[in-house]
């Protein structure tokens, strides 16, 4: 049943304001009042729509996720280009879909460290990295190796290293992809020469 156009108007208005406050204030630091006050909506319709705070972050990270599941698909599917280019842009697509919503990915990861959320996200997204990486090192643990890489990918990582560190995004970018080209080709000393070659 094709949902009412005021439902998906209050499910749009509530997911813009969670990610727009998770933004600006952190996960810890909102909650489903909060929300409800910013979409304009009342605070039982919230519940009612996504359960509790956990599933609310969940579908907010589903919507900006959505591109990028889209894109990845493509990736894993297409053969006009060989699988060690694709893992390459696999990589640095998912790098600046995870700078793009940083502040959302890192609220996702925290709920699921708790223990009270699963990141169903995470694992399609190793999934797909696995298949491709298993094409290019058929005789190599790809799962190992795309679980190497993404612990890079993560939104806390990243946000460690240009936040607190202060590494410039593109140099951290670059990083990321060098190591996957390390992982392609063995060569791990080579990653961080590969770190100054222009970007992809």
């Amino acid at each position: 049943m094709p949902e009412r156009r005021d439902a998906a108007r209050n499910r749009a208005a509530i997911l813009a304001a969670a990610s727009r406050l998770i933004g600006e204030r952190g996960l810890d630091a909102v909650n489903m009042e909060d929300v409800a006050v910013a979409a304009g909506v009342g605070k039982g319709t919230v519940f009612r729509r996504f359960g509790d705070r956990e599933g609310l972050i969940q579908a907010v990270v589903a919507e900006s996720a959505e591109a990028w599941k889209a894109e990845s698909e493509v990736l894993v599917t297409s053969t006009d280009r060989p699988p060690d280019e694709r893992v390459i842009t696999f990589v640095a697509t998912l790098f600046d879909h995870v700078m793009a919503h940083l502040p959302v990915v890192r609220a996702l990861e925290q709920v699921s460290a708790r223990g009270s959320g699963c990141d169903a996200n995470f694992d399609l997204t190793h999934s797909r990295l696995s298949a491709l990486i298993a094409q290019v090192r058929p005789y190599e643990d790809a799962d190992f190796l795309a679980h190497a890489l993404l612990a890079n990918l993560r939104g806390e990582h990243l946000h460690h290293l240009v936040h607190r560190v202060g590494l410039p995004v593109q140099q951290v970018r670059l990083g990321v992809i060098a190591l996957a080209r390390a992982v392609l080709t063995g060569d791990l000393v080579g990653a961080g020469r590969d770190a100054t070659m222009p970007p992809l």
